[in-house]
């Protein structure tokens, strides 16, 4: 069987995929990072409620709800938060 060839690209075209622009709106979408017992939170909406053990945002397309022990907020911002505790596990519905 033969190999493909991989196309060869000229510089200008390489320059002109490397700073394309990004799909639209993938700016506003939630990013969550998960780093031992920290969690940070970017894009949401606003808290929806938040009790001992658990946490419910609402986000642009949908509800995320993260549940763990010793959950505690640590820094807020209009559009970040960061969660510490012991985070057992999340739930993602669209609602």
């Amino acid at each position: 069987m033969g190999r493909k060839r991989k196309q060869k690209c000229s510089p200008r075209g390489w320059f002109r995929r490397l700073f394309r622009q990004p799909p639209q709106n993938f700016y506003g979408r939630a990013s969550f990072y998960l780093c031992g017992g920290r969690m940070e939170i970017e894009q949401f909406r606003r808290i929806l409620s938040y009790e001992e053990g658990k946490l419910c945002l609402e986000l642009g397309r949908g509800i995320l709800t993260v549940y763990g022990d010793d959950l505690k907020i640590e820094t807020l911002s209009a559009r970040r938060l960061t969660l510490c505790g012991q985070i057992l596990r999340t739930d993602f519905s669209k609602e």
